[in-house]
């Protein structure tokens, strides 16, 4: 799916708005700044420094359908900036396989303009007067007040605040203008692009009743170890709303919250019971089937796909969308105190789950579970397969949820040739299918100083609880993976 030109060159910028200096806005998500930064590269990251100065990210493939069809396989630079969120779209690059693609997303900050996404002109409006069309945001099709367009309703208004309107956006233009002086990048700002994931209003004024008769795209949200099916509800609160009369059907699944320890094959008959069971109690007519899961719950979906009793369905799956999933295990974790942990708990609750995950299941790696799991069909099923991880997460290994090998693997001569296979098994069916297209989205989180964050937790639940991260991810990118 993903195209082997090369489309040019386009860059793209966020806007600031330097017309409310110091104007803050509460942020309730888990982190303790105001910013969450998604970065795509493997090398030495070159984040924001001490004093807030701007700093250009690493650069990855951008790739999604839709609306987005302009950026298909474009690179995405990010521009980290104390007051704002900025990405540039540099040129197209295209893996080996021209269907793997790389995916930043971009920097985000708690605004005053944190919801709607808006439309700014490209020139600076006359000093007096009048702007003549009245702006709308493309998402939420509500007037653009102070960060974009002024409009002014009729000449019969009051003279001085419209004065006080264009000067204070002359102001920010200015200052727009500025900034990019100050990056040294050309480019056309994020306001600018009148195109998202998505256009549909958060709330159509009007809502069309839903015809059903070409089926509707069932979603199962699967959650992790110890968790439930609440977890990712805001990753379905998101969809519902970027996509309203989508003829969506969500299934948070609740069948191994009370044991999430157990093996992954009890666990994946519970899951393929209880999908089965919803779409016969509902009598559903499936056109579409796409999975979301985190953490342990993106091993369980991969383990339903290979069970026969699911045979049926696999012609009809859309996107599997991996949030920090352990696809390979918790192999050659860095972080000695989560390995620790997690045996412990594993004596403990005596977990076949977490046996299974350090692979000491069987005494031969080629008979552990998640090697012969690899070996299965699956995820070349998908449209799209989705891979979101996190390098702060230690709870997952980084190149587990991304699906790669690590420099601890390449100088394991014992290991590190099974986990070789393992990668293998599972990326080869995905690039040799012709209609698959694999994304991987890195995400780096600006976090407070606390315990969570020290042993890797608040990273491994901030995809599942961060609203700025998972409604900057869907209107940019992710809602395309569910049209």
């Amino acid at each position: 799916m993903c195209d082997t030109g090369v489309h040019g060159q386009h860059k793209l910028l966020n806007d600031i708005d330097h017309s409310q200096p110091g104007r803050k806005e509460k942020c309730d998500s888990p982190c303790a700044s105001d910013k969450l930064i998604f970065n795509a590269e493997n090398g030495h990251d070159n984040l924001e420094d001490q004093h807030g100065e701007p700093t250009v990210l690493n650069q990855r493939t951008f790739n999604v359908n839709g609306h987005f069809s302009s950026l298909k396989n474009r690179t995405l630079k990010l521009v980290a900036h104390n007051t704002g969120f900025h990405s540039v779209v540099p040129e197209a690059l295209v893996l080996e396989s021209k269907k793997s693609t790389e995916v930043v997303n971009l920097t985000v900050s708690c605004t005053a303009t944190c919801l709607p996404f808006s439309s700014v002109l490209k020139e600076i409006p006359p000093a007096s007067g009048f702007y003549p069309k009245e702006v709308t945001s493309p998402i939420t099709h509500q007037p653009v007040g102070s960060f974009g367009v002024i409009s002014c309703g009729s000449q019969d208004g009051d003279e001085e605040t419209n004065e006080r309107m264009l000067s204070a956006f002359s102001s920010f233009y200015q200052a727009k203008e500025k900034f990019k002086k100050e990056l040294k990048i050309e480019g056309f700002l994020y306001s600018d692009l009148s195109v998202l994931a998505s256009d549909i209003p958060y709330f159509p004024p009007e809502e069309e009743e839903e015809n059903l008769e070409d089926g509707i795209h069932l979603v199962v949200c699967v959650h992790g170890l110890d968790g439930n099916s609440a977890d990712l509800r805001l990753v379905k609160t998101f969809i519902e709303l970027g996509l309203p009369g989508g003829k969506l059907d969500f299934l948070m699944s609740e069948r191994n919250q009370t044991d999430t320890f157990a093996d992954f094959d009890t666990m994946t008959d519970r899951l393929l019971d209880e999908i089965i069971q919803h779409i016969q109690l509902f009598n559903l007519s499936i056109s579409r089937i796409s999975f979301i899961g985190h953490s342990l719950g993106n091993v369980i979906i991969r383990s339903v796909l290979t069970r026969p009793r699911f045979r049926y369905y696999l012609n009809k799956l859309h996107t599997f969308l991996s949030l920090s999933g352990p696809h390979l295990g918790t192999l050659y974790n860095n972080s000695t105190l989560v390995s620790t942990g997690l045996w412990l708990m594993q004596k403990l609750k005596k977990s076949g789950s977490l046996l299974q995950l350090t692979f000491r299941d069987n005494t031969d790696l080629r008979k552990c579970f998640l090697y012969q799991l690899s070996q299965k069909t699956g995820l070349q099923y998908f449209k799209n397969v989705v891979l979101v991880a996190s390098p702060q997460d230690r709870y997952v290994p980084f190149h587990s949820a991304r699906i790669e090998m690590c420099k601890s693997a390449l100088k394991d001569r014992h290991t590190g040739p099974v986990y070789a296979e393992m990668i293998n098994n599972l990326l080869q069916p995905v690039v040799g299918a012709k209609d698959c297209t694999l994304i991987r989205h890195d995400v780096f989180h600006v976090l407070p100083n606390t315990a969570n964050t020290l042993i890797g937790r608040a990273a491994h639940i901030a995809v599942l609880d961060s609203e700025l991260f998972l409604e900057k991810f869907f209107l940019v990118a992710g809602l395309n993976y569910f049209k």
